[in-house]
């Protein structure tokens, strides 16, 4: 009994171990099941995590590619470079391949090392980065690749997360899928932020070191690969930022060394070199600056050409300011210098009206292109970009400046009139509305030449002869609207003598007036003014070009026909002298003055073989002018426009063999009479031009103007005419002049009417009395003796050799009884 209690009490104590062993081996069975569970339920969460995050990232779209935040480059009409449009970032875009080799080794070394083998991230570099992160080491690099710095910078995405970062990664990988490595990393040069609002690194070499980036020495381009990491740490333009600068600068050139991008001579000499700085003041992409009247205008053009190929206004605007646009100009910076130089100049614009700031305007076109070349669109120093410019936004009655384009180039050019056609300059009244007014009146309102050519009234800007051309025949004045259509100044609505004289409802600008005057410099061919001649994006695509056609507005000789009498009024006499001339006549000009009712406006447009300008100067609301700014326009005019010919030779204006030269009498326009030599005047023959085939012929266009007469010498008419001579006038008193006679005479239709200027020289209606009112002439070849004869008019043909004896050889004098 006793052995079987042993054995029974022994059985459970041996049990006891292996059930405690079983336990634990399936305490651990189920642990490793659970821990296989929970890896791969992390590795499901992780993975649909990843998954998700892949899901709702966009992959870097070709948009994004289009590198938006650009500066956009404006080029003068000869490809240079002229100015920047800077928008919201300074960044200016260039080729990879202008970017220097050891440029682009200075930002793999410090950024990238391995930038060539990675797939877009580099997984021993983020470790690097994340342990240095830790230990609060001064690490030199960050975790991201150069891929991933591209696609941070064309998404913008920046926050801190993991997703984030992870989505970044995948975005880097599919970048590198459809991009080889010289894109990728172009693409990077031109959208990492330099500091001081420089993006990209030509932006910033021309900032820091006022250079090109392919200019850029070793030393200089590891101080610009530097700055990317921390801009405001590495400013060169504070002097804690130049120092951590240039410290920085020491650890990428060891890299560089390190890695076998440079030969130690080279390192050490990039330790050594001194750099030489920009400074804030000498660099233009620092300072905030208005750009120009030119660049405005650009803008204004660009911008409502985009618009016409369905642009948005804010999007073209972007598109201007911020997509790194090449804008080819028309600008020649020269040119542009010398109307800055003048128009920019305060001291040129005194206030001469008390609390008045006057204004003024010019713009400046090629003849043969009809480009613009320079304009200045307000007086004294440009204040804001994108104000009003007064050179092209300008609405004012162009006064007189019309007349050649509106009455005399049309009529000529439809064989209306001649240069030598002769007009009577007298009052008129025209007005149908003020019948007893009279209109238009002269400059001079009391003043009227009498006889005069076409040539002469122009010459003198006489309003009453560019009013009687306008209503010459009644189509002629819709056929000079039509010509107007022409130049672009479209004044259907507006057939009345006020438009012939520049009386306009609907003003013009100086820039409209310019180009409506290329046609007389340019054989008669209008070119609409253009300010750019191509516009491409930051690849070079062509998003615009302007290709303005020609158009024939006037026959080549009416062009030259036209040049010659405005190059009349810039000579003595004319309304543009002497201003108007080019280095004292050197350079042949032409143009023509205006002014506006109530001296509002003074214009004046001119132009040589080279260059045709306008100037305009008023007031910005109408205000009359004092006589001290009379010439103001064109003194302007002059100012610019002697600089701008100083260096260049003299040449003359073209001649086409269609132009003819005749003489003709100035007073009739016709073929010379023997009289028209002693015009009392002086000579009266002079060379005129003419279409072929419009000149007076030799047969039946002779002048008959001309007329001799004998006038008793002691006595005058009221107009301070001598009377005609009487067989009573002592023969002493008789003598043979020659006079004009009108073939429609002139009758005032007013007691006060004023009479022309060439009122004296008049053959005289009235005989002299005064010798003695009892004598009578009677014909002694007649039958009977008693019959009395009227005195017959003592008019001498143009061949009568003699005087009195001749003239009255068949009358006797007798006395009659009382």
């Amino acid at each position: 009994m006793s052995s079987a209690k042993k054995g029974k009490t022994d059985s459970p104590s041996s049990k006891k171990p292996k059930k405690k062993s079983s336990s634990f081996k399936k305490f651990l069975k189920i642990s490793f099941i659970t821990s296989i569970i929970l890896f791969f339920a992390v590795i499901g969460i992780l993975a649909g995590t990843l998954i998700g995050f892949i899901k709702t990232s966009d992959a870097v779209s070709p948009e994004d590619l289009a590198l938006k935040g650009f500066t956009t480059n404006l080029f003068d009409f000869e490809g240079n470079l002229m100015t920047p449009l800077q928008g919201d970032k300074n960044r200016e875009w260039v080729d990879i391949t202008s970017v220097p080799d050891h440029l682009k080794n200075a930002f793999i070394a410090i950024e990238d090392k391995r930038f060539y083998q990675h797939p877009g991230i580099d997984l021993k570099r983020t470790l690097s980065a994340g342990i240095g992160f830790l230990q609060s080491s001064n690490t030199s690099h960050g975790g991201s690749t150069i891929t991933q710095q591209v696609v941070k910078n064309l998404t913008n995405e920046t926050e801190r997360t993991i997703q984030r970062k992870l989505q970044e990664q995948w975005r880097a990988i599919e970048l590198e899928r459809h991009l080889d490595k010289d894109q990728i990393l172009e693409i990077y040069v031109n959208v990492i932020f330099m500091g001081n609002n420089a993006y990209g690194v030509q932006s910033a070499s021309k900032l820091y070191f006022n250079k090109d980036v392919s200019k850029l020495t070793l030393a200089e381009s590891a101080v610009i690969a530097g700055i990317t990491n921390l801009p405001g740490s590495y400013n060169p333009f504070t002097e804690q930022g130049r120092k951590n600068s240039k410290t920085r600068q020491e650890i990428i050139l060891s890299e560089m060394l390190s890695l076998g991008f440079i030969e130690k001579e080279d390192y050490e000499t990039a330790l050594l070199e001194e750099l030489q700085y920009a400074t804030k003041d000498s660099n233009s992409n620092l300072n905030t600056q208005v750009q120009s009247y030119f660049v405005d205008q650009v803008v204004t053009d660009v911008r409502k050409d985009l618009m016409a190929k369905g642009y948005s206004y804010d999007l073209a605007s972007k598109m201007i300011y911020n997509n790194g646009l090449k804008i080819y100009t028309t600008m020649d910076k020269n040119i542009q210098g010398h109307i800055e130089t003048v128009f920019s100049n305060p001291d040129n614009f005194p206030i001469i009206q008390q609390n008045l700031s006057p204004k003024a305007s010019m713009v400046i076109l090629d003849v043969k292109t009809g480009q613009l070349r320079a304009l200045y669109g307000g007086a004294g120093p440009k204040k804001i970009s994108m104000g009003f410019n007064f050179a092209t936004d300008l609405k004012k009655q162009p006064g007189s400046t019309m007349k050649p384009i509106a009455v005399y180039g049309p009529a000529i050019d439809m064989k209306k009139i001649t240069a030598a056609t002769v007009f009577d300059d007298v009052p008129v009244y025209l007005d149908p509305q003020k019948p007893d007014e009279r209109y238009p009146t002269n400059y001079n309102k009391n003043q009227y030449l009498g006889l005069v050519s076409v040539r002469e009234a122009l010459k003198v800007s006489l309003n009453t002869i560019a009013a009687k051309i306008w209503i010459m025949d009644s189509g002629f004045s819709r056929s000079a609207l039509q010509y107007l259509k022409k130049v672009n100044i479209n004044r259907d609505n507006e057939n009345y003598i006020s438009t012939a004289l520049g009386g306009l409802a609907d003003g013009v600008s100086p820039l409209q007036m310019a180009a409506a005057y290329v046609p007389f410099a340019n054989k008669g061919l209008y070119i609409k003014p253009i300010t750019y001649t191509k516009v491409q994006d930051s690849r070079g695509n062509v998003l615009l070009e302007n290709k303005p056609s020609p158009v024939f507005v006037y026959d080549d000789t009416t062009a030259t026909i036209m040049t010659e009498i405005l190059k009349d009024a810039v000579s003595p006499g004319g309304t543009g002298y002497p201003y108007g001339l080019i280095q004292n006549g050197q350079i042949p000009s032409a143009g023509k003055t205006g002014t506006t009712s109530e001296n509002f406006d003074k214009w004046f447009v001119g132009y040589t073989p080279y260059y045709v300008a306008a100037t305009w100067y008023g007031y910005e609301k109408n205000t009359t002018l004092i006589p001290a700014e009379y010439n103001k326009a064109l003194s302007l005019w002059s100012d610019v426009m002697e600089r701008v010919h100083k260096n260049l030779p003299s040449k003359p204006f073209d001649t086409p063999s269609g132009i003819v030269k005749k003489l003709v009498d100035k007073y009739s326009g016709k073929v010379p009479s023997p009289l028209s030599s002693q015009d009392p005047r002086g000579n009266a023959v002079f060379e005129e031009i003419f279409a072929r085939g419009t000149e007076p012929n030799d047969r039946d266009d002779i002048s008959t103007i001309h007329v001799k007469a004998v006038i008793c010498t002691e006595t005058k008419d009221q107009h301070g005419r001598n009377l005609l001579w009487a067989p009573n006038c002592p023969e002493h008193t008789a003598e043979e002049r020659v006079f004009i006679k009108r073939t429609i005479p002139f009758t005032p239709k007013k007691d006060n009417d004023p009479y022309p200027m060439d009122w004296k020289y008049e053959l005289p209606t009235e005989y002299c009395e005064e010798h003695s009112t009892s004598l009578v002439l009677e014909n002694l070849g007649e039958d009977d003796e008693d019959e009395q004869s009227v005195i017959p008019p003592p008019l001498a043909r143009e061949s009568q050799p003699s005087l009195v004896e001749e003239l009255f050889s068949d009358f006797e004098i007798k006395e009659l009884d009382n």
